[in-house]
């Protein structure tokens, strides 16, 4: 009896090792993914300041004032670009964010800026505004432009996002958003952790993604793309962007130098609806990456979870357990380097946004350790997503494709 238990206990001891060396190997090839990323930002730079310059809308939605407007207007309106117009467009009438900008406007005569409002829509939001900004093309226009109003881009970022679309190959660029709160907050820095991560496949040209909030497609392209018919109806514009880029055989092109900064905080409600968001977008528009999503965080939290019973089993049977805990454990220092190897690359390609960056290390470390936790249970919470919260409003999201407004009552208002 007393061989068969040592046998029993050593089978589970071989067994715990195996699997520990298992996540250790994925951890080390989430350390080389961290590297690789690198490399894509060095590759990408070489485009940097290139020589293409077509003529560009800069189309800008709007929705009430976001913190620090008026100097993330101002950075849109001093761009180092010989040729753009920006086109506001807000979904009412009494939004007092175009009265905004049309003031800062004055200030920089050389880029014409012209307000619409978008086309009446029971849906409304950012995504008819954007819809709606396409029938006030002109034909002058040779790239069209989608920024959100909460970046503050440097000088050089039209520039360097339209590089890549000198490629006929290439059916968008863009860039993509790093959070610099004002106060370093354990939840703004989670929030800012959670959206790096998005990050680590920019390159990747499976998992690769359009992001709204900065990119730029030629206008040409537009019809080919049918952005007018897809953006009926669907509560995300970046992702359908991206599904419609994929579907022509045309490729997405991250450009490190259009990295640009958000300057927000958040509290825990704040991070926890806006990564609720991303994921249910995820899950309705990109289920990709959020398949990609739940096998990277299942290792991470798993094995941390099998750690501490290994540390329990060592307590109980023998020191012999630390050895698979502590291969169980690795994927807590490697989350760190990982995090901070995705941070320089990508500040090496925006030296503004680095110079922004002011966290001591110890802090945004916490921060990405945290993010798994907070995303496993996101996962969870958005496996079938009937709603989604956005600025202010409730949309039903039962079928991704004819997204209904709800209204205090709980009744859908029906979109064309």
């Amino acid at each position: 009896m007393e061989v068969r238990a040592a046998v029993a206990l050593d089978l589970v001891w071989i067994g715990l090792t195996v699997l520990a060396f298992l996540a250790f190997l994925a951890s080390v090839a989430s350390l080389v993914q961290g590297i690789r990323l690198r490399g894509g930002v060095r590759r990408g730079m070489r485009l940097a300041l290139g020589a293409f310059l077509p003529s560009i809308v800069l189309i800008l939605p709007v929705r009430g004032l976001d913190e620090g407007f008026g100097e993330n207007v101002r950075a849109l309106l001093s761009q180092a670009y010989p040729r753009y117009r920006l086109l506001v467009v807000a979904d009412d009438s009494s939004d007092p964010a175009p009265a905004r900008i049309e003031t800062i406007a004055r200030e920089f005569p050389r880029v014409p800026a012209t307000k619409i409002l978008a086309d009446a829509n029971p849906l409304g939001g950012k995504v008819n505004a954007l819809r709606s900004a396409l029938g006030h093309l002109v034909p002058e226009d040779e790239v069209a432009v989608f920024a959100d109003s909460d970046i503050r881009p440097a000088r050089d970022w039209l520039r360097q996002l339209v590089q890549p679309l000198a490629d006929s190959t290439v059916g968008v660029a863009t860039g993509f958003r790093w959070y610099v709160p004002p106060r370093p907050t354990f939840w703004s820095l989670v929030r800012a952790e959670w959206n790096a991560v998005s990050a680590n496949v920019l390159f990747d040209p499976r998992r690769s993604f359009a992001w709204g909030g900065s990119c730029a497609v030629r206008t040409d392209r537009l019809n080919e793309l049918r952005l007018a018919e897809r953006w009926r109806g669907v509560l995300s514009d970046d992702l359908v962007l991206t599904q419609a880029v994929r579907e022509a055989g045309l490729k997405i092109a991250y450009v490190p130098a259009a990295l640009v900064p958000t300057y927000e905080g958040a509290n825990r409600a704040t991070c926890t609806e806006w990564c609720l968001r991303q994921m249910t977008m995820a899950t309705l528009y990109l289920p990709v990456v959020r398949r990609y999503a739940i096998a990277a965080f299942s290792v991470f939290n798993g094995s941390i979870l099998f750690g501490l019973a290994c540390l329990a089993l060592a307590a109980i049977w023998g020191v012999g357990y630390l050895i698979p805990a502590a291969l169980f454990f690795a994927p807590l220092p490697a989350s760190i380097a990982k995090a901070s190897l995705r941070r320089r690359a990508l500040f090496s390609g925006a030296p503004t946004v680095a110079a922004a960056w002011r966290v001591p290390a110890w802090r945004s470390a916490v921060a990405a350790m945290s993010v798994p936790w907070v995303m496993a249970s996101g996962l969870l919470r958005t496996r079938t997503p009937t709603t989604i919260r956005w600025r202010g409003h409730t949309y039903d999201v039962s079928d991704p494709r004819q997204v209904h407004l709800v209204d205090g009552t709980g009744k859908s208002e029906g979109t064309p």
